[in-house]
């Protein structure tokens, strides 16, 4: 049986770029069998070119004040939705990037390659808020060593708490691999995703880009990598965050004694 792929959206006031992103994913050489999107209360056109592009609409449930733990909360929604309308696959998307051609099918020809995996991290160009390219890709400001997949798991897991691994824009889920897709509060939805699918050796990097990656002022969470790479930047950047830092500390005990 062919598997079901789904495309979940999370938009917020998104029409500047949405339109480009809508146009790239209807023009994909494999088309998706179900399209969501989770709406944050937008006031522009966002819901109406939505639905004008063939998009299950649904307003955003949750009541977080976190940026984080809200657009997380969101993306979880989209893939319940997906759950109840029988996807497997599910493909995640911002609402200001652009798909390439062929991303729906890499990304399905990877995971049916790949059984065991529950979520692919590809690569990503990047482009202005006009559309033109920027020097880099999204790997290049994440970067993964060559030899990642030859370390041993503490060791990539030790890595993969320092760095961010995926990207949930470039990303796509095998919904039946993981139990529960639930992220904690304070976690970036593709954050704690990689960090299961590491510990359950369920995690596949893909060089390949499939999107142009839109960086913008307008952007909630971008590509912030200010505090990677550097144990003491990164513990630095929690000073004055202490509740938040034992909470996730808690969090990632209890992934880890899994």
């Amino acid at each position: 049986m062919t598997p079901q792929v789904a495309v979940v959206l999370v938009t917020r006031n998104s029409s500047a770029f949405l339109g480009a992103t809508l146009t790239s994913i209807d023009e994909q050489t494999r088309s998706p069998d179900a399209l969501v999107a989770v709406d944050d209360a937008s006031s522009d056109a966002s819901v109406s070119m939505l639905r004008d592009a063939g998009f299950d609409v649904h307003q955003a449930t949750s009541g977080s004040a976190d940026v984080r733990t809200r657009i997380a909360h969101n993306f979880r929604q989209g893939l319940r939705i997906a759950e109840t309308m029988s996807a497997d696959i599910v493909l995640l998307g911002d609402h200001d990037d652009i798909w390439h051609r062929d991303r729906i099918a890499h990304q399905m020809e990877l995971l049916e390659g790949h059984p065991h995996v529950a979520m692919v991290a590809s690569d990503g160009f990047l482009i202005d808020e006009h559309g033109a390219a920027v020097p880099g890709t999204i790997r290049g400001t994440f970067p993964i060593p060559d030899d990642f997949t030859r370390w041993p798991r503490r060791r990539q897991i030790g890595y993969a708490l320092r760095h961010s691994l995926a990207t949930g824009g470039a990303s796509a889920l095998r919904l039946a691999r993981f139990e529960s897709w639930d992220v904690p509060p304070g976690w970036l939805h593709d954050r704690w995703w990689s960090l299961r699918a590491l510990r359950e050796d369920r995690f596949l990097v893909d060089e390949t880009p499939v999107i142009d990656y839109r960086v913008s002022d307008t952007q909630q969470v971008g590509l912030d990598a200010s505090a990677q790479g550097s144990p003491a930047q990164w513990w630095l950047k929690k000073i004055g965050r202490a509740p938040a830092t034992t909470r996730k500390a808690r969090d990632l005990a209890g992934l880890l004694r899994r």
